[in-house]
């Protein structure tokens, strides 16, 4: 296990058992939600995918995910990330964490079914972003 701090997180991190989930959840949503988030996350910055590597998370497969269009051509989503290993340190649903446009929190554990097979500690990490509508179909058509 490696110890990671970020801001005032000390968590313990098993990036290779996290990479494995990660690798193995093939089963990816085609809405256009999904399918513009995973568009846009191929253009975060290097600051987002510095502090997705230290984690072993893959920023392009969330174990939840939720999308509100917003004002202009933008979508706020939510959700978060399935980490195998354990917090040390850090205050829960703080949102205290801020990477690039990226506000992350330590979450409680929902039971979601992506994690129900992890035999070993493992915790969730939140996120709101706000990103731009990128496909071609209209933003309309999420609204409906």
């Amino acid at each position: 296990m490696t110890e990671v701090c970020l801001d005032e997180w000390v968590l313990h991190v098993e990036t290779e058992k996290t990479e494995a989930l990660y690798e193995s959840h093939n089963d990816v949503c085609e809405c256009l939600s999904c399918k513009n988030f995973r568009k846009a996350s191929l253009l975060f910055n290097e600051e987002v995918m510095h502090f997705s590597n230290k984690l072993g998370l893959d920023l392009h497969k969330p174990t939840l995910l939720n999308a509100f269009p917003v004002e202009g051509e933008q979508v706020m989503y939510s959700g978060h990330y399935t980490i195998c290993g354990e917090i040390i340190e850090g205050e829960v649903d703080a949102w205290d964490v801020i990477v690039g446009s990226h506000c992350f929190s330590l979450v409680e554990e929902d039971g979601n079914k992506s994690a129900e097979f992890l035999t070993g500690p493992h915790f969730q990490i939140g996120f709101e972003v706000v990103l731009q509508w990128l496909l071609p179909e209209p933003l309309e058509l999420i609204k409906k």
